[in-house]
């Protein structure tokens, strides 16, 4: 194949490729969010040999529109209302395909000059958004999972510097304190530190679910007592099952004074930061060490985009991760290590995923981001005032971001063991998924299971809320029956 065949070819995939996702995205108001297939459906579905010849791409396609994305969860749905996984921006989803076809190797300026220059910039951008000077520096990744790594790295880095080399053979005893709502991510990435996952503490929360400074203090003073090291308190700005925000100046104060790094989960809230009317809530996050951010939750840009954000400069993470393997030290007569990001995280090879977070920035500006985080938080408001009116239903927790969490209570629910009032609100939520016109998740609040609706997409208006509300009520009767 030359050139000219390569570019036919483009065109003749691009304008079909063009066509299924417009079809799809017209029909995200009327289809349902979930098929409703189980997993055995589903393996049988797609159950094929090893395939030895190439079949046509036509083909090829019309199997997608058949199987894959007939049977997808319809995530872009303004009547998704699940776990911070928003509608793609058009420009993002775009940018993808554009990346695809650079093919740049964003882990190394020699391999991708221009995306080591676009994500300098937006990463730039993220930091001033979050209250960073101009010594900020950070680092694009797969999402917060990666990013809670990469910070706890650096955490434990600074205190233990030998562990990069040797490992723990001093047989340092090091804790990291959090909220018992922080993200599983925390204790998986001490895990693979090295420090266990015992080392995490889990510090209870109040009733609005926001960390106790009281137990933390005291927390932190046994751990010392017992001849333990403290090296990180973990805020959360935006919990994934409630969405509340921890006291962030607070425990900036804490970490000051025991000495331990300070990192903000800011996965979800962090884009408070472009509303003038809710950016108040993250005060404090600019005294953190490192924030980790996902513009591919309330930013709208595809899967996968996240990002750790370092206060003091891309030196912390040099000092964390950065290596100069022969075949990337060439001299070329100039300095451009700083533009390696390899030299920052533990990916190699990486993906230009800094195009679409480019675009989506520049697309919707600093006042489309803020305008849509109002209307969203507006709307989960709405959806409370709305539950509030129901006698049958009662809200769990305060709404401080686009979160609103709840349970289905009638007397003779409540009348019920705590196990099997539990299985009535998953009752609720099941008959609810498999009925396809909306989708929500639960999630277990102070030891009991509740309801969890999050406005996320930018599509969702409020006839779509009065429908939701409209929903609940009519199926919350039969999920009691079911027991």
């Amino acid at each position: 194949m030359n050139a000219e065949a390569l570019s036919a070819q483009h065109e003749q995939i691009g304008r079909a490729v063009t066509k299924l996702i417009a079809d799809h995205a017209s029909k995200l108001e009327t289809s349902p969010v979930n098929s409703g297939a189980t997993p055995n459906q589903l393996l049988q579905l797609f159950n094929e040999p090893l395939p030895i010849k190439g079949a046509h791409v036509e083909d090829i396609l019309d199997q997608f529109a058949r199987e894959v994305a007939a049977h997808a969860q319809q995530v872009p749905s303004p009547n998704y209302f699940g776990q911070f996984n928003p509608t793609p921006l058009a420009i993002g989803v775009w940018a993808d395909a554009l990346a695809s076809s650079l093919n740049q190797n964003a882990g190394a300026w020699r391999n991708g000059p221009t995306s080591a220059m676009v994500e300098s910039h937006a990463v730039r951008w993220l930091c001033e958004l979050l209250g960073y000077d101009s010594g900020a520096f950070g680092v694009l990744a797969s999402g917060g999972s990666e990013a809670n790594l990469i910070a706890l790295k650096c955490a434990r880095d600074r205190d233990q510097r030998d562990m990069m080399r040797s490992g723990n053979r001093s047989g340092a005893n090091l804790t990291v304190y959090s909220s018992e709502q922080c993200h599983f991510s925390v204790e998986k990435s001490l895990d693979i530190l090295g420090l266990g996952r015992d080392s995490l503490r889990k510090i209870s929360t109040d009733t609005r679910f926001h960390v106790r400074l009281d137990i933390l203090r005291a927390t932190i003073k046994q751990d010392v007592d017992a001849g333990r090291r403290p090296i990180c308190i973990v805020g959360v700005a935006g919990t994934t099952s409630t969405g509340v925000i921890d006291p962030l100046p607070e425990l900036a104060a804490i970490a000051r004074e025991n000495d331990c790094w300070f990192h903000v989960d800011a996965a979800y809230g962090g884009a408070l930061a472009f509303s003038d009317v809710h950016k108040s809530k993250l005060r404090g996050i600019e005294s953190a060490d490192s924030i980790t951010f996902d513009p591919h939750k309330w930013m709208f840009v595809p899967f996968a985009c996240g990002a750790t954000l370092v206060r003091d400069g891309g030196q912390v993470l040099r000092d964390s991760f950065d290596m100069s393997p022969e075949y990337l030290s060439e001299d070329r007569g100039f300095s451009d290590a700083e533009y390696d990001f390899f030299r920052y995280g533990q990916m190699g090879t990486r993906r230009f995923n800094a195009l679409k977070l480019w675009m989506c920035f520049k697309f919707m500006g600093k006042s489309g981001y803020s305008e849509t985080v109002e209307k969203h938080i507006e709307l989960t408001q709405y959806f409370a005032k709305r539950l509030d009116a129901l006698p049958d239903f009662e809200r769990v927790g305060e709404i401080e971001t686009a979160v609103c969490c709840f349970r289905y209570l009638p007397h003779a629910v409540r009348a019920l063991s705590g196990k099997d009032q539990d299985l009535v609100q998953q009752n609720l939520q099941q008959r609810i998924e498999r009925g396809g016109k909306a989708f929500f998740p639960s999630t277990v609040l102070h030891g009991r299971r509740a309801l969890r609706v999050n406005v996320n997409s930018y599509l969702t208006e409020q006839r779509h809320i009065d429908d939701l509300i409209e929903l609940v009520a009519s199926e919350a009767p039969q999920a009691f029956e079911l027991l």
